[in-house]
């Protein structure tokens, strides 16, 4: 997969789980919202039940005050028409049965009203009937029906004018006006405002205040004091007056609810998963960047290997041939040659191979130790020994501080010799002009210390960290004759650790590197506690 595709992919997650979250967020913002709506609209039913209760209570009292006044007030100063008992009228237009007299006065307002409109006046001109409650202006009427019929008719609407100056009189008399401090009681509608709050299930500390007519306050709460960050709900009072004001009632709560914060069961859990998912998502697209690198590498290795197996069987092949070819003379200085040149590929080829064979050590828990005590300075020395050669061939020395008095310490003979060996030949492959090692030992903290420094090319700092990872080369620009798989270093490192030790490195370019081994000496007993292979 190319970076392309996986850039297009992680593009794609993070959109996605930005397009969750996202969802997420408008949904728990509209269930806030839907809850901020039905608070709101709990608390305007609980106000306008406030205000019907209101009203309701006033009526009562003031139709059992009017009762009363009724009983006691001399009916004999009101007009005749208010002064008999109103009567029902039939269909036919005669009196009904006598009502009583514990009904609402408007009701028999409305009665007297209706019996007045409703008489009927007949009168044989030109074949018409009139209705007294005619309101066809006087004028109009003497051109229309005659001088009779439109006095009969001013006469009406002169009877209609004064009772209903006496019906205001009365009105005005029975309901006196009020200021709206008078007809309301701050703690009656403080209880009756917690009641209907406490029934729709708000139980929350609020302050109110009720005002006149002209916006003047009225009366309030002793902490009524709203600023614009309060949402304040309003209510008009007594809406069904004869004469209505705008008296109107004002409540806020000093600490509204956080319906966003109370979903907070919900945040947590949500936040969580797309947490987890987020996380994942992101260790998902690494191990895929770094498989891809692996990959990478695994290539180059593969071609490396190649190119490393190709020259010694193409050398073995074709010194077989010159021997098996009768036209090529077999001098005993030919045959040493060939023969020679056979064993050194065929050596070239096993070493190769058994580095390749090394990879399945990674595979494994802990490499299969032979362990066994030896002395670590003379182990050294032999691997020196045999490396001057070829550091010697290109003029070079090996310098060796063997100091370490207590050598001994128990390694695998085999790998450990590899290990010294591998840092060698790094040591060497990367070298700059004449190749000069360094190899010393001491003693420090119950342990051994190796140390191998070389004068050769040096690690920068940002490949210097990576040396020790499988597969991996320090880059070398153009220059292409340093050949291997990427897997010397990686090998030392196991082992080392294997080993119970310790490996670091330090570098600077153009100046050399050094590696220091720190190995612990354990007895035998501590080995075959930690080493199952013992």
């Amino acid at each position: 997969m190319s970076k392309k595709y996986i850039y297009l992919l992680a593009f794609i997650i993070a959109a996605s789980l930005f397009g969750i979250i996202y969802v997420q967020t408008l949904w728990m913002q509209d269930a806030s919202d839907i809850k901020e709506l039905e608070f709101n609209k709990q608390i305007k039913q609980a106000m306008t039940q406030v205000v019907n209760k209101l009203a309701r209570d006033e009526s009562t009292e003031q139709a059992a005050l009017i009762r009363s006044q009724i009983k006691k007030q001399s009916t004999s100063n009101l007009p005749k028409e208010l002064n008999r008992k109103p009567r029902y009228l039939n269909g036919n237009g005669s009196e009904g049965t006598n009502l009583d007299e514990s009904f609402d006065i408007s009701f028999r307002f409305q009665l007297q009203d209706k019996q007045i409109s409703t008489t009927m006046l007949t009168f044989n001109e030109d074949s018409l009937i009139f209705s007294l409650n005619n309101q066809t202006p006087v004028s109009t009427r003497t051109s229309k029906f005659g001088p009779l019929t439109s006095a009969f008719l001013s006469i009406q609407d002169e009877l209609n004018a004064k009772v209903e100056g006496k019906s205001e009189m009365l009105l005005n008399a029975l309901f006196p006006k009020r200021s709206i401090d008078q007809r309301v009681d701050r703690e009656k509608v403080d209880v009756m405002l917690m009641k209907a709050l406490e029934d729709r299930g708000i139980i929350l500390p609020f302050e109110f205040a009720v005002f006149d007519g002209k916006g003047k306050l009225a009366l309030a709460t002793t902490g009524y004091k709203p600023d614009e960050s309060k949402i304040v709900y309003q209510k008009y009072l007594f809406p069904n007056d004869p004469h209505p004001e705008a008296h109107h009632i004002n409540l806020y709560f000093a600490e509204r609810p956080n319906f966003l914060m109370q979903s907070i069961n919900l945040i947590i859990p949500s936040a969580t998963f797309t947490l987890v998912m987020i996380l994942t998502s992101i260790i998902t697209i690494l191990i895929i960047l770094r498989q891809k690198k692996v990959d990478e590498i695994k290539n180059d290795f593969i071609n490396n290997m190649t190119h490393e197996f190709k020259t010694p069987i193409s050398t073995i092949s074709l010194a077989s041939q010159m021997l098996k070819d009768p036209s090529v003379a077999k001098t005993p200085k030919a045959l040493q040659r060939m023969s020679s040149i056979i064993q050194d590929e065929s050596k070239r080829l096993s070493f190769q191979v058994e580095k390749v064979l090394q990879m399945a050590i990674f595979e494994k828990g802990k490499a299969g130790l032979k362990i066994k005590k030896l002395d670590i300075n003379q182990l050294i020395h032999n691997v020196s020994t045999n490396f001057k050669l070829k550091v010697e061939n290109k003029n070079g020395e090996i310098v060796e501080s063997l100091d370490a008095k207590n050598g001994d310490v128990y390694v695998d003979e085999v790998h450990f010799t590899n290990v010294i060996y591998n840092l060698f030949d790094n040591a060497f492959k990367y070298r700059k002009g004449t190749p000069i090692l360094q190899v010393k030992t001491w003693n420090k903290n119950d342990g051994l210390v190796i140390s191998i420094k070389d004068n050769g090319l040096g690690i920068s700092k940002e490949n210097l960290s990576r040396i020790f990872e499988k597969f991996y080369r320090v880059p070398t620009g153009n220059v292409h004759d340093v050949k291997g798989f990427g897997l010397g270093l990686a090998y030392v490192k196991k082992i080392v650790e294997d080993h119970g030790g310790t490996i670091n490195a330090e570098s600077e370019v153009n100046v050399g590197t050094k590696f220091e081994i720190f190995l612990p000496i354990k007895s035998t007993k501590e080995w075959k506690k930690n080493i199952s292979c013992f």
